[in-house]
């Protein structure tokens, strides 16, 4: 996510990593009060989150139970930085089970894929359903939008 604008676009963006791509009914996972926090090295929005003892990591393994959602939680720590996706260590906060939302891609996306997400970092990149991709676990989601590497796609639950 870049901070300070230093372009002017024809068209507006169509929405930032993490924000709802849809109205379509969301759902969260059921944790219980306060019982989900960001990990020691805080975590970042957009991606799949991984969680233990109530602890979210963007790292995990196995199907991720969840995905992490723009909520305006993210703060800006670094100094002089203009812009930050990471909720910080300790923080509360969400994962999403279901709903359309916007992610960036590693991989080119067509309408109807599966979506990834990568054991390490949690980000996401898109395959047949039943593929095997290297480091990474197929999730429920789904390719919403089509789009290349790099660039924003709507993925959800809802086909």
């Amino acid at each position: 996510m870049s901070g300070f604008q230093n372009v002017i676009n024809q068209q507006q963006a169509p929405g930032v990593e993490g924000d709802f791509a849809s109205a379509n009914p969301k759902a969260s996972l059921l944790a219980g009060e306060g019982a989900l926090v960001a990990g020691t090295n805080g975590v970042v929005v957009g991606r799949f989150g991984w969680v233990t003892n109530g602890v979210v990591d963007n790292t995990g393994t196995g199907v991720p139970p969840g995905f992490v959602h723009r909520e305006g939680q993210a703060s800006i720590t670094t100094w002089l930085a203009e812009a930050s996706m990471t909720v910080q260590p300790g923080f509360q906060m969400t994962l999403m089970t279901a709903g359309d939302f916007w992610v960036r891609t590693a991989g080119a996306a067509t309408v109807g894929q599966k979506i990834f997400a990568k054991l390490s970092d949690g980000s996401i990149t898109t395959g047949a359903a039943g593929a095997t991709v290297a480091g990474y676990v197929e999730t429920k989601f789904v390719v919403g939008s089509a789009g290349a590497a790099g660039e924003l796609i709507q993925m959800g639950t809802w086909s």
